[in-house]
């Protein structure tokens, strides 16, 4: 995004190692190279990728058909949700697995990807999963190209529930926290990273079908 060309080669080799890592067999990512692997790590590898392919770093055509090969084998209801390690319809590996799908060159009119946008927007935002709401916000930006009934129903609610959630006391001003398995983990620095990326959708991601930068939507 900057072209500041000293970023250049250690942005390659992070890819290259991507790439490495993969597993030759099924396709995905994992914890440790070459393990087999599960959507939620496949889907941060993925968007990696992505992101080095539209800044102009190399990455093998191999790498992405090798991706869609893992996301063939943990989708349920031909295409429309995702599982985690095998097929399934869990809400934040199916808003990774569609994502990763359109990354990889879904039409959003294909019928499967269509049905599981709909199932993703009718369950809504969740009041404590932050994982999934970063990656449906995510989707539903994508799929309805930050336009139209579907995305600004979607926006409105996310949008006005951060809002309302964050801390505006003490020394944890401007922060966020949501009680759930992972958010024990990662603590407050999570949840408020996560917010903060949802509320910033806008700005940090060019609509897929859209070719210019240009015609962004804004808030």
């Amino acid at each position: 995004m900057t072209q500041n060309s000293e970023l250049k080669l250690p942005a390659q080799r992070a890819l290259d190692y991507i790439a490495y890592a993969q597993d030759p067999v099924g396709g995905g990512w994992r914890y440790a190279a070459r393990q087999a692997g599960d959507t939620s790590m496949v889907g941060w590898q993925i968007m990696a990728l992505q992101s080095g392919s539209m800044a102009y770093l190399e990455v093998d055509p191999a790498v992405m058909q090798k991706a869609e090969q893992f996301l063939d084998g943990v989708q349920a209801d031909g295409g429309a949700t995702y599982g985690y390690i095998g097929p399934g319809d869990r809400p934040a590996t199916s808003s990774i697995g569609l994502l990763c799908r359109m990354y990889l060159g879904w039409s959003h009119k294909r019928p499967a990807l269509k049905r599981g946008v709909q199932q993703i927007a009718a369950r809504g935002p969740s009041e404590v999963d932050m994982y999934y709401n970063y990656y449906a916000t995510q989707l539903l930006f994508q799929y309805a190209r930050g336009k139209g009934t579907l995305w600004t129903r979607w926006n409105m609610r996310m949008r006005d529930r951060l809002i309302q959630l964050q801390e505006k006391n003490g020394h944890e001003t401007g922060s966020w926290f949501m009680a759930y398995p992972h958010s024990s983990v990662g603590g407050r620095l999570y949840c408020t990273s996560l917010a903060t990326l949802i509320l910033e959708v806008y700005y940090r991601h060019l609509p897929i079908h859209q070719e210019s930068a240009t015609a962004a939507p804004r808030p």
